[in-house]
């Protein structure tokens, strides 16, 4: 083999072999359930496969879904990127697509709003990544059509998909289907009011007949009339 060529071979090889060690995924991550990530389940997305070998289809009901959140900047969601290898290969700086369908084929770009560490020191580590949803998204993947699907890569090329889900606005500020709600307008407010108020008159009336019954009762058993004398 010519010096040239050997050269050649050797940097490709070297290359190959840095390119491999540099593993990092997000968690929770799609196809993974019940046990901790492993290094080995660390993906490669691209625009053909933008979850790796992972089969979207059957596995985004089986999947670990983290919430949409809603708060003053719009609507998020939050995630760790977990590293295998220290310094630049175990990259936790990433970019983000979201499917809101969940299907894996209507990919956007999403902003994030806090990133990850591009050259971790420690060999095995986590950084938590906070992603902005383009305004209006409305997850509609999934069997109960609310979740969305997050492609996550980061700067050396790994990563996995991850899934997040639009909740009952109990506990996230979306509704129940799904669809994040409107900003409140000033006659929604009013309308909130109304019924507030409404339902305060409501429960004095009844706090009020239930001290007069208790009057009335009082007054009934302590009438001499009904009385009762043991001889």
């Amino acid at each position: 083999m010519q010096p040239n060529t050997l050269f050649a071979t050797l940097i490709t090889l070297a290359l190959g072999a840095l390119h491999v060690s540099a593993h990092a995924m997000p968690s929770p991550a799609l196809g993974i359930t019940g046990r901790a990530l492993q290094r080995n389940d660390a993906q490669r997305p691209s625009d053909d496969k933008p979850c790796g070998n992972v089969d979207i289809a059957s596995n985004i009901d089986k999947a670990t879904a983290i919430p949409v959140t809603v708060g003053k900047d719009g609507t998020s969601v939050s995630f760790n990127m977990t590293n295998f290898n220290g310094g630049g290969d175990g990259s936790r700086k990433v970019s983000v697509m979201i499917d809101p369908t969940g299907t894996g084929k209507n990919f956007v770009k999403a902003d994030v709003t806090k990133n990850g560490d591009p050259a971790p020191k420690e060999a095995t580590g986590s950084d938590l990544i906070t992603v902005a949803l383009p305004d209006g998204t409305q997850c509609t993947g999934g069997k109960d059509k609310n979740l969305c699907l997050l492609s996550v890569k980061s700067t050396t090329g790994f990563g996995a998909c991850t899934v997040a889900s639009q909740l009952d606005t109990s506990s996230t500020g979306t509704t129940k289907n799904g669809k994040v709600p409107c900003k409140s307008s000033k006659k929604n407010g009013r309308a909130v009011a109304t019924r507030a108020a409404r339902f305060l008159r409501a429960k004095a009336r009844e706090l009020e007949r239930q001290v007069e019954e208790q009057e009335q009762e009082r007054s009934l058993h302590g009438n001499p009339l009904f009385a009762t004398t043991l001889l």
